[in-house]
């Protein structure tokens, strides 16, 4: 069987979300694993950030993994990989295992560091600029002295 078009997954996800605690993550691994729906990304934290790294930068400006965003997500893996997007996820998703990482080139495993580092940065800007946002908020609030 392959990918039948998008009316068609579109009524294989409404059946499956209909399914007491079946998200759309969940949904589109049965899709793609279980129902050969070559072309769907089951989107989570670890494959947005794979999206970050390799498809497009500005994802990284989304604070969270929105409707919108696990829809980009899947867009920009389609559009580069084709109608068999799911499969090359599924060996993205792999190659960040422990398990497998080191059978990567090195150039690759040193480029997947490097952004987990300007990842660690970037969060660690924003939770400083955070709680300088926060303390000078909790000091507007206190008294002023006579």
């Amino acid at each position: 069987a392959q990918d039948q078009g998008e009316e068609s997954l579109q009524r294989v996800r409404t059946a499956l979300l209909e399914l007491d605690g079946v998200g759309p993550k969940v949904a589109d691994c049965v899709a793609l694993f279980s129902l050969d729906r070559r072309s769907v990304i089951p989107v989570d934290t670890h494959v947005w950030q794979i999206a970050c790294r390799d498809l497009d930068r500005s994802l990284i400006e989304s604070r969270s993994l929105t409707p919108a965003v696990y829809e980009r997500v899947g867009r920009l893996f389609r559009d580069r990989y084709g109608p068999f997007a799911g499969w090359a996820h599924s060996l993205l998703f792999a190659a960040e295992l422990p398990l497998y990482k080191d059978l990567l080139p090195k150039s690759v495993i040193d480029e997947m560091e490097a952004f987990a580092l300007e990842e660690k940065a970037r969060k660690l800007a924003l939770k400083t600029t955070k709680k300088k946002g926060t303390a000078a908020v909790s000091d507007a609030e206190k008294p002023k002295a006579r």
